[in-house]
């Protein structure tokens, strides 16, 4: 290839926005650099072309810094950055980056010798069967690893569906939120969590169905409760309004208190609101009773 060729083919490789396929044309504009340099002119003209085209090469090499070293060097430099792979603790990520390395070492080409070459594959594949090994190990504890949480996983699910029978809903509500909470803490597990996940979140819309179920009975319930506290407070109105005093009377007063209590709570919005006017209307009669008796 000629000088003009070369000037042509620097020009064009400038233009590129990416090199990484043009490794043979960067070789050949290697080997001629280098054997321009160590060659005296014999005229001006030749001279002149050559300038030109160390000119743009060297402008090439701030986009390209490798034109300006040796394929050994390259080499050398890739095994380096190789070695420093194996204290990388983001194996993936650190394997991506080997197999860009081992990309850039093939393109590197021939260093000199063979004997040379060889030596320098045997330095570059100790460093890559190094990492290789503890990819393997990290996989190993991985599989390890996730195998645990897949366990802890499944119990935490066996857990769920018992909470779902249980009958104490503030508890099983209270149990379903620490389930949740530690299902958080455990992590991914790896290959089928997906399908644990979908086991988990069917037994926590189960338990959710049921709590809503439970809640419209207690709400039913608590409706029911507060008809039978009107109830009492209407008889006890009747016999405030009647006030004989009687020991018989008397007796069914302090029975209505008895009853009052036996129901049992009505719902937070009504039952302070129904203990007042019944209690009102109990301790007026008391009080009068009392008047009335002095």
């Amino acid at each position: 290839m000629n000088k003009q060729e070369l000037i042509a083919l620097v020009k064009e490789l400038l233009q590129e926005e990416n090199l990484e396929n043009r490794n043979e044309d960067l070789q050949l504009l290697r080997r001629e650099y280098k054997y321009l340099l160590g060659r005296d002119e014999d005229s001006f003209a030749e001279q002149e072309e050559t300038d030109k085209f160390i000119a743009l090469f060297n402008e090439l090499a701030k986009k390209e810094p490798k034109l300006l070293s040796s394929p050994y060097e390259e080499k050398k430099k890739i095994i380096e950055a190789a070695r420093k792979l194996l204290d990388k603790k983001e194996i993936l990520a650190a394997n991506k980056d080997l197999d860009k390395l081992s990309d850039d070492f093939r393109k590197a080409g021939r260093s000199g010798s063979k004997e040379q070459d060889d030596e320098l594959w045997n330095e570059f594949r100790q460093v890559k069967d190094a990492f290789y090994a503890k990819k393997k190990a990290f996989f190993e504890e991985l599989d390890k690893s996730n195998a645990e949480k897949r366990a802890k996983k499944e119990d935490i699910i066996e857990r769920a569906k018992k909470v779902i029978e249980m009958e104490n809903i503030r508890e099983a509500n209270a149990q379903m939120d620490a389930l949740r909470k530690e299902w958080k803490e455990v992590g991914y597990s790896g290959k089928g969590d997906e399908y644990l996940w979908k086991d988990f979140a069917k037994a926590m819309d189960e338990f959710q169905e049921k709590k809503k179920e439970r809640h419209g009975e207690m709400l039913k319930l608590f409706e029911e409760r507060a008809a039978k506290k009107e109830e009492l407070i209407k008889n006890a109105r009747i016999l405030l309004a009647n006030s004989e005093f009687s020991e018989e009377e008397i007796t069914k007063v302090k029975n209505l208190r008895n009853e009052y209590k036996a129901i049992g709570f009505a719902g937070k919005e009504k039952d302070d609101e129904l203990y007042q006017r019944f209690n009102e209307v109990i301790q007026k009669y008391f009080e009068e009773m009392k008047f009335y008796k002095d």
